[in-house]
């Protein structure tokens, strides 16, 4: 199955090094990077999710103006039908357990993963992706 994907990272090398792993998987659809959480909130609530389309949202949880844990609590309001295409999957450098525990606490949040992680590990996580 092909997933779109969707990196929110403030940080520009963060997304060229995803970017590369997502293609690097053979399972990329379509790819977009924000490097603003405020933008990508905005694009998900104007843009209809494609009908049998599962977009894998990465999400720095350390970013500036609106922070992972600030993204995931707008998300988690938007409508079942809209949230039913993502699959949040956070990414940190965080070494602050209290934040790793908080994040996988949302609903909407699919699995963590840390800064830096391997191409392995990631390719793990959006397997299991349905």
């Amino acid at each position: 199955m092909k997933l779109n994907f969707i990196i929110v990272d403030d940080r520009e090398l963060d997304c060229y090094i995803a970017e590369k792993l997502i293609y690097n998987t053979g399972k990329c659809n379509k790819f977009k990077a924000y490097d603003n959480a405020i933008e990508a909130l905005q694009d998900i609530k104007s843009v209809k999710p494609e009908e049998d389309a599962i977009t894998v949202l990465l999400l720095d949880i350390m970013m500036p103006v609106m922070n992972g844990f600030q993204f995931i609590e707008e998300f988690e309001n938007l409508p079942k039908a809209v949230k039913d295409h993502y699959r949040i999957i956070s990414i940190t450098t965080s070494l602050n357990k209290n934040d790793i525990t908080r994040i996988a606490t949302y609903d909407s949040v699919y699995g963590v993963l840390r800064k830096p992680y391997s191409y392995e590990a990631f390719d793990e996580m959006i397997t299991k992706i349905k």
